[in-house]
């Protein structure tokens, strides 16, 4: 039996709606996205690191993803607080966090109840910025260099008090390791962010910390006294001080500490929209008004691919690891 034949206009009907279905399908799946405001946890009180950079790409952000671009401060537990914010938000990249060494590579190996696992339970975004520090102790104390510190806790140990922003924080464990290099003991007074410590060693509440490029006008001003950097070569917002790698003590020839901190969404954000937060993380970093503002804080922009982050994330994690072995610091 010879088939029915069917008409051009049935054909070109039949077509069309064959064709349709993909389009709609391919419409639905590429919804429109960001749906609303977007939320940056900075896991530190107003004025730390975390929350100046946090405000630093919000503008450029809301105007390339079209909607508000909002910082949600979360201090407290050296990240840990912000970063179990994050991972109970919804996983559709309207929340976002500022996260750092310390929240992503030193709390998953020194705290046994951080509750996360990394860099398993993240979608890493982006590195943003490194950072080197000053050595600064409070002038009361006369001291005018690193030998002259060192001397002074070999002959009192503990006696002296340092600052950090957290037990188990990237400051604390970058101290305890400068020390344990020195062979010395400070007693440790952790705080909820760098701002608090700072002011603390201000008021002489702790003779020592070591202190990002926040220290800078302190120093100027003669209320804190700079002893060396942290940094592999000479710092350019100190460039007066010297590297500890050139103060002349030998434990420290090769000695260099410079952390990160970057940003992430949590794990489980569709790939699509990662991909969108890293390009305008990406761009408000590189931008000429981010720039100027990081560099005058002391921050080295390192803008990079999420494979770049969660690198870093675990290689910090191995250091961690050879300094928990070593006994100088404990879990918990």
């Amino acid at each position: 039996m010879t088939p029915p034949r069917i008409g051009r206009r049935r054909v070109l009907q039949l077509a069309l709606a064959g064709s349709s279905l993909p389009l709609w399908s391919s419409a639905r799946a590429q919804a429109p996205w960001p749906t609303r405001n977007i939320s940056i946890i900075a896991p530190n009180a107003p004025g730390g690191p975390a929350d100046t950079l946090a405000r630093v790409v919000t503008q450029s952000m809301s105007k390339e993803l079209g909607t508000t671009v909002t910082v949600d401060n979360k201090p407290g537990a050296a990240g840990k607080i912000g970063v179990q914010t994050l991972l109970r938000a919804p996983r559709d990249g309207h929340t976002i966090a500022v996260t750092s060494v310390t929240a992503l590579s030193a709390l998953p190996v020194f705290d046994p109840n951080v509750g996360y696992q990394s860099p398993e339970d993240f979608a890493p975004l982006t590195l943003a910025v490194r950072t080197p520090a000053v050595w600064c102790v409070h002038p009361s104390l006369g001291i005018q260099s690193l030998q002259q510190l060192i001397a002074r806790a070999k002959a009192g140990p503990g006696v002296l008090n340092y600052a950090s922003f957290g037990t188990n924080s990237s400051s604390h464990l970058a101290q305890e390791d400068f020390f344990r290099r020195l062979d010395i003991q400070l007693t440790h007074v952790p705080y909820k962010g760098e701002s608090e410590g700072v002011t603390a060693l201000l008021g002489n509440q702790v003779q020592v910390m070591m202190v990002s490029g926040a220290a800078k006008p302190h120093i100027e001003a003669g209320k804190l006294v700079a002893l060396a950097t942290t940094s592999q070569d000479t710092w350019d917002v100190l460039p007066q001080v010297k590297p500890a790698n050139r103060s002349g003590v030998l434990q420290l020839a090769q000695y260099s500490y410079e952390p990160w901190l970057g940003f992430s969404a949590a794990a489980g954000t569709p790939s699509d929209v990662v991909d969108r937060l890293q390009r305008a993380l990406s761009n408000a970093l590189r931008s000429p008004e981010a720039a100027s503002a990081l560099n005058k804080l002391g921050y080295r922009v390192v803008v990079g691919s999420p494979q770049q982050m969660r690198d870093a994330i675990v290689q910090d994690m191995t250091g961690y690891r050879v300094l928990l072995r070593s006994g100088r610091v404990q879990i918990g």
